[in-house]
């Protein structure tokens, strides 16, 4: 398991040093874009382990920039300084709000401090905020186009492998409580719940929610992989409090007598 962590670990680190190496290429080699940082800061709010999370956080970078280019344009006319960015933050707020567009709150408080901070006020126009708006989609569009063709993730295929492995881990769990139950184990292993289930739980239930969101009519929604997920994890809870309640036993438990509901 921790070969297997450290290697996605680097997969991660390789998408993201590639991601910023073309995006900071694209800058230096274009003339329009005067700050570099914008498109570098977009790839890493960006870049996520699959494409599913990489377009829905693309997508509140660009609605929290285009937001905050609006609103401290508009505010900018009126004051300047720290007043002037404190009234933005407290107009931009509600506004995402308003606009369901929640997801762009962090990059718009970002974006407004760069902008108020930064910026020259003189130079603070529509045409300066549809720059800094086009540097931003540059490092956008390099993070989906890296994250889609840089070791894509067949969410499926790790769904299904994910499913073998909670049932076989649950299988044994539950022949472990059995054999407890009959006196024919050892009631020392009842007292270490090992927590690999809740860990796989976790990772399929994050894939199945990817999954559905970028195909909401799908196989995943088909074959009903969220009532799966749910059933895991009441089939995990209730056979680790079982295990709890077992390892609670008085020393001189010597088994039940065996009956049908214990098969």
């Amino acid at each position: 398991m921790t070969a297997e962590l450290n290697q996605q670990a680097l997969k991660n680190a390789i998408k993201y040093f590639v991601a910023a190496a073309i995006a900071g290429s694209i800058a230096l080699a274009t003339d329009q874009v005067s700050f570099i940082w914008y498109p570098l800061l977009a790839v890493v709010m960006c870049m996520d382990e699959t494409e599913t999370r990489v377009i829905a956080a693309s997508r509140g970078r660009m609605l929290g920039t285009v937001a905050a280019g609006v609103v401290g344009f508009v505010v900018h006319t009126v004051l300047q300084g720290w007043v002037a960015l404190t009234v933005s933050l407290l107009i931009l707020g509600p506004i995402l709000r308003w606009c369901r567009w929640q997801a762009g709150l962090a990059t718009g408080v970002v974006l407004l401090s760069m902008l108020f901070l930064v910026a020259e006020y003189s130079s603070l126009d529509w045409f300066y905020i549809l720059n800094r708006t086009i540097d931003t989609l540059i490092g956008v569009l390099v993070a989906i186009a890296v994250s889609n063709l840089l070791w894509p993730i067949n969410r499926l295929a790790e769904i299904h492998n994910l499913d073998l492995k909670l049932r076989q881990l649950l299988s044994k769990r539950l022949l472990n409580i059995q054999q407890l139950l009959f006196g024919t184990a050892s009631a020392a292993s009842a007292a270490q719940v090992p927590l690999e289930g809740s860990r796989l739980i976790g990772q399929l239930s994050q894939l199945v929610n990817d999954e559905l969101r970028s195909r909401p009519h799908g196989a995943a929604t088909r074959k009903h992989w969220r009532q799966r997920c749910i059933l895991w994890e009441r089939v995990n809870h209730h056979s680790m409090q079982l295990l709890r309640l077992i390892s609670w036993l008085p020393a001189t438990f010597d088994g039940l007598e065996q009956g049908p509901w214990l098969n």
